[in-house]
């Protein structure tokens, strides 16, 4: 699937796809703060940031990558996150300024 993902985006992104493999496994899991829990798969595309609904799933959308700044979506919220490691520095929809998580 991830393979199927990393096509998708060489066909809409060109060259620039091609380097978005490792930054697909870097996004990959379940994000926590004190106050959000984002799950991110890119190996299906998908998301989900609503505590309420655990089992809910929405389309995950890259919009923009630029070294380790990459511009999402998940469902109808748009995101800007950095990603270093196992730290996401978050900003987007929802978030009044920005919110550090870590992988769990």
């Amino acid at each position: 699937m991830l393979r199927l993902a990393l096509a998708c985006l060489v066909l809409a992104f060109g060259s620039q796809a091609r380097s978005a493999e490792p930054i697909l496994k870097q996004m990959h899991g379940t994000w926590r703060s004190e106050n959000r829990r984002i799950l991110i798969d890119t190996e299906r595309m998908l998301g989900n940031t609503d505590d309420t609904r655990p089992f809910q799933r929405d389309a995950l959308t890259l919009r923009n990558i630029s070294g380790r700044m990459i511009v999402f979506e998940i469902g109808r919220k748009r995101f800007i996150g950095l990603f270093d490691r196992n730290e996401l520095r978050l900003t987007g929809d929802g978030i009044p300024d920005s919110e550090i998580l870590h992988r769990r």
